[in-house]
């Protein structure tokens, strides 16, 4: 399959903006031993990102009073999703490309992952979670309303109840943000693989309990890197395509820390680099994009050596994905 790099400059998903300059550098990094490839870059620029934020005209006169904002900037990531990045994301997908992403916040995997569905509508698709949260919020049980930690939670929309109590109003745009794509193809818990994982709240949880959610711990994988991609391959085997989502933060916060949201006890850039290789080179049948996303150069104690150790890795997956076409 052909390579296609795609740029997402969006970050209004996130608790701290700055992602989506983390894109422009990795853009300007990766021309020097990509330059043909990152020459023929697709980038997705949010025009919604300066009208972020919902106002009271959003909400009916009998709701404003209790509209606490359980889902931040919503309206804009939806407008960004339905006329910008899904339809440039499935109008390559459709041409059989596979797809290098390299997202602002982690929050626009929830469009990338309707746009899958809408490229493969007669294909199962799977998903390998590479991070050190598991991104299964909705603003149902959200305890901060940022929608970069609901991903999983809007593709799987199997959380329809929580600690919130949402108005008419935000269930409707919650609805409309989850069913961009056709429904009749759904993606399935069973279909979602953890790995890295180690922060989570009750609810998520509790999710990844009754759906018995296969999760790989860093000790697990730190342990035994070829024996855990075995096991995530025994997991996905019946499935048809492959989504393969990479959040920097999955790094420990102690080595790494240009991201928004960090977690200590993370793996290490070595054993990153050999597990996304391993990965790639087991679904590379299978597998139509893999995603990079929460690297963020902007926060003020972001380390500069941070830019190689991530370079390093997204070069060194992009080298093996070309050797596999």
């Amino acid at each position: 399959m052909e390579l296609q790099i795609i740029e997402i400059y969006s970050d209004i998903g996130a608790s701290k903006r700055g992602a989506a300059q983390g894109v422009g550098l990795l853009d300007t990094l990766l021309k020097k031993s990509h330059q043909p490839l990152m020459a023929n870059a697709l980038k997705i620029f949010n025009d919604f990102a300066d009208f972020a934020g919902e106002s009271e005209a959003d909400f009916e006169p009998c709701e404003r009073a209790k509209a606490i904002d359980y889902a931040k900037n919503i309206e804009a990531i939806y407008g960004f999703f339905k006329d910008k990045l899904i339809p440039a994301m499935s109008s390559v997908m459709a041409e059989r490309k596979r797809l290098v992403i390299l997202s602002g916040d982690h929050s626009n995997a929830l469009g990338s992952l309707q746009a899958c569905k809408k490229a493969y509508p007669k294909e199962s698709i799977g998903i390998i979670w590479v991070d050190a949260h598991s991104d299964l919020h909705t603003p149902y049980d959200s305890p901060s309303g940022n929608i970069h930690g609901m991903p999983l939670g809007g593709v799987l929309d199997v959380v329809t109840s929580g600690e919130n109590t949402l108005t008419p109003t935000q269930k409707n745009q919650w609805k409309k943000l989850c069913s961009l794509a056709p429904q009749d193809n759904r993606i399935a818990p069973q279909n979602l693989v953890y790995a890295g994982v180690r922060s989570m709240e009750k609810s998520e949880r509790e999710v990844i309990r009754k759906f018995q959610i296969p999760l790989y711990r860093v000790a697990e994988i730190r342990k035994d890197i070829a024996g855990v991609v075995d096991k995530i391959a025994s997991c996905l085997q019946n499935v048809d395509r492959i989504y393969l989502s990479v959040d920097v933060d999955v790094l420990d916060g102690k080595i790494f820390t240009s991201t928004g949201v960090r977690e200590n006890n993370g793996l290490y850039p070595v054993e990153l680099d050999r597990f996304i290789g391993l990965l790639i080179e087991r679904f590379a049948q299978k597998l139509i994009a893999i995603e990079f996303t929460e690297f963020n150069p902007a926060l003020k104690d972001s380390h500069s050596q941070d830019n190689e150790v991530l370079t390093q890795i997204v070069s060194s997956a992009i080298t093996k994905l070309e050797l596999q076409r």
